[in-house]
């Protein structure tokens, strides 16, 4: 027999062509649940609920089970993803509930071995950590195995930093071939036989090729990839070199999933409240564990009112878990739906193991939660200098969403006035559809400072408070009440002013420039939903343009007590003011007056015309529609990187930071 198979077939059938108690060691990445298509009918990863997902998966794992030897392993890495809904977005904590379910189902968890990737795929979220890492599930069907012999023998830490591997594949899922061998030198005997079920660009079998192969300490292994897609299939056989003979077709054979058991619901042992943990109600709960016992005691607060109503409905609640078992974790995932919201699972390394940190916010649509990411951004890797000198910018298309006007329209750049020093346009005059022309400021994130100053309209100090979405606040310095009728708005200053170039108007004749890369890469042609979040990958697909962005992050909670003050002040019920505007705003204009996550801004047009209604203050009017130009491409940020969910540092410094994420 070949030292390397490939079983080309579903999982399924490829599980049951196999004997039982053959095999070592099994490591694998399944299909993770709606993210990418594969392109063939019954893929895992294709079912309509996450419920049905992990079914699926603990079915085909039980049979899995069958087929390792007593003293085998299984390594399983599975990624996590955000789930769609209205509101707050929630992590789903998709490998935890399967590694809680697989125990259910007889497995044992012998370790969570987190894989920080040191070269993570940035994000341009603001309100959350970037997730940089994914959990390895170190699973057995027996306490005597190779693992925990290797373990005893020992020290390691349950922390690998490997970075993510390029790869010239067509296949995004692709995990780095230095983290399998790391796996694989866990103590697995000579001759080892390794199984990866779910073997896509074949990454298990390279790594099992290159470990066996290696000049200090070889192991000799062996290997077979179970594969349901000819094209991976194909790229195995290439890859690893695998003769056709040593390739073997495995007929389709059908099978039913079982439901998942569910957990009894969390009783509380004892009356307890929040005084008994320390914590005092706050715009921010920070709460590390020093015992399991103590958090078992805390979760049943979780669900009643008691953390809720001590946390401000935009705050967050941070919890973290020395010494956690996956029931635990488990239990904050049912958290989700109920009350709460998970947004991230920290993980902060201690010794050779680690604890996870959960965010949780509320569950509520009345208010976004605040989240400062300004105040914990930690400085690149690399210095960031990008030069845009040899660019002809002439006749780069920009663009008025429909977001912000009534009207959307594409323009051309046709001069440029002025040029930040890499380069960069800065003033230029953009040519519309509609034959205008307008002046237009490009503002990159290190040339502007995005800052308002609100002070009291009485006595002039300034307000580091100035608003709230629902309590009324008032001046520190001479008490007067703010926002309670239009005398008492807070007055607002720019700290940055417009400065406008002085321009002679003259007519200009532009050809649309054409921005798209000649690309013949490895995404050429592919699916959008199968090129992911790599930068490169969206680079390669993506043209670039300028689009009008609003130059402030409004506070539309703000904006709605301001209209709501000026349609008191003139005398104008909600209705009345609607009857203002054509029929089509029935629901629009409601919309403006109110706060929750269904509120939302005037758009240019509309803003002018309430101003002719409502003889606003033209301060808030800059402030509203004041706009700039923003390059659409992939860049990082300047000002510095999201720290990620992933932070090695004493857990004293972690707390001191996520305290900063709540201050404004």
């Amino acid at each position: 027999m070949n030292d390397h198979r490939i079983l080309y077939g579903d999982v399924w059938a490829g599980l049951l062509s196999l004997e039982d108690n053959s095999i070592d060691c099994v490591v694998t990445s399944p299909p993770y649940w709606a993210q990418r298509d594969y392109g063939f009918k019954g893929q895992i990863g294709s079912e309509p609920s996450l419920s049905d997902y992990l079914a699926t998966l603990v079915n085909v794992f039980h049979l899995l089970r069958q087929k390792i030897k007593p003293q085998g392993v299984f390594f399983l890495n599975i990624g996590d993803k955000y789930l769609s809904k209205y509101g707050n977005t929630p992590l789903a904590m998709i490998p935890y509930k399967l590694a809680y379910h697989l125990v259910q189902d007889g497995w044992i968890l012998e370790d969570t071995i987190i894989w920080f990737k040191t070269n993570h795929m940035p994000a341009s979220v603001k309100n959350r950590l970037t997730n940089t890492y994914e959990p390895i599930f170190v699973l057995s069907k027996n306490e005597s195995n190779y693992y925990n012999e290797f373990k005893g023998k020992n020290t390691f830490s349950n922390i690998l930093k490997v970075p993510l591997q390029p790869v010239p594949y067509k296949h995004m899922a692709t995990y780095p071939e230095k983290l399998i061998e790391s796996l694989l030198k866990l103590g697995f005997p000579n001759k080892a036989l390794v199984l990866d079920p779910f073997a896509g660009s074949g990454t298990t079998c390279k790594a099992v090729q290159n470990v066996s192969e290696g000049y200090f300490n070889p192991i000799k292994m062996r290997s077979i990839m179970i594969e349901a897609h000819k094209d991976y299939v194909k790229i195995i056989k290439k890859r690893c070199k695998i003769k056709t003979k040593f390739i073997e077709k495995i007929p389709y054979k059908s099978y039913k999933t079982q439901s998942l058991s569910k957990r009894p619901p969390f009783l509380a042992k004892e009356e307890k409240n929040l005084l008994d943990f320390n914590i005092e109600p706050n715009n921010i709960i920070i709460k590390v564990f020093e015992e399991p016992e103590e958090f078992n005691y805390f979760i049943p607060l979780l669900y009643n009112d008691s953390v809720i109503d001590a946390l401000d409905d935009d705050g967050i609640c941070f919890l973290g878990l020395p010494n956690h078992e996956i029931k635990d974790i488990f239990d904050i995932t049912q958290l989700n739906n109920h009350g709460w919201i998970i947004r991230n699972m920290i993980v902060v390394p201690q010794g050779n193991d680690w604890i996870p940190i959960i965010m949780l916010v509320k569950d509520i649509k009345s208010v976004r939660y605040k989240f400062n990411l300004d105040s914990i951004r930690v400085d690149h890797q690399y210095e960031i200098s990008e030069n845009w000198n040899d660019i002809d910018f002439i006749g780069y298309r920009v663009e008025r969403s429909q977001s912000l006007f009534k009207n959307p329209e594409k323009g051309l750049i046709g001069k440029i006035l002025s040029h930040y020093l890499n380069g960069l346009p800065r003033w230029i005059v953009v040519k519309w559809e509609s034959a205008e022309y307008s002046l237009e400021e490009v503002v990159t994130d290190s040339g502007k400072l995005k800052l308002i100053k609100m002070v009291c309209p009485e006595c002039k100090a300034e307000l580091k408070r100035y608003h709230h979405y629902k309590n009324m606040i008032s001046c520190p310095t001479c008490s007067l009440q703010l926002w309670r009728d239009v005398k008492s708005i807070p007055n607002l200053i720019e700290v940055n002013p417009r400065i406008i170039p002085e321009y002679q108007h003259e007519e200009l004749e532009i050809i649309e420039k054409n921005t798209s890369i000649d690309y013949n890469g490895k995404f050429k042609d592919v699916d959008r939903i199968n090129i992911g979040q790599s930068p490169g990958a969206r680079v390669s697909v993506e043209e670039r343009f300028f689009s009008v962005k609003r130059y402030y992050n409004v506070k539309q909670s703000m904006i709605s007590d301001y209209l709501n003050l000026y349609r008191i002040k003139n005398g104008l019920t909600k209705n009345a003011l609607t009857n203002k505007f054509p029929l089509g705003y029935k629901h629009t204009v409601g919309h403006w007056l109110r706060k929750d996550m269904g509120g939302s801004l005037p758009k240019f047009e509309d803003l002018m015309k309430l101003n002719e209604l409502l003889d606003l203050d033209q301060v808030y009017i800059n402030y509203i529609s004041r706009t700039e130009l923003k390059l659409q491409t992939v860049l990082a940020d300047s000002r510095g990187k999201n720290p990620g969910d992933f932070l090695d540092l004493p857990i004293s410094d972690v707390i001191d930071m996520l305290k900063r994420v709540g201050e404004y």
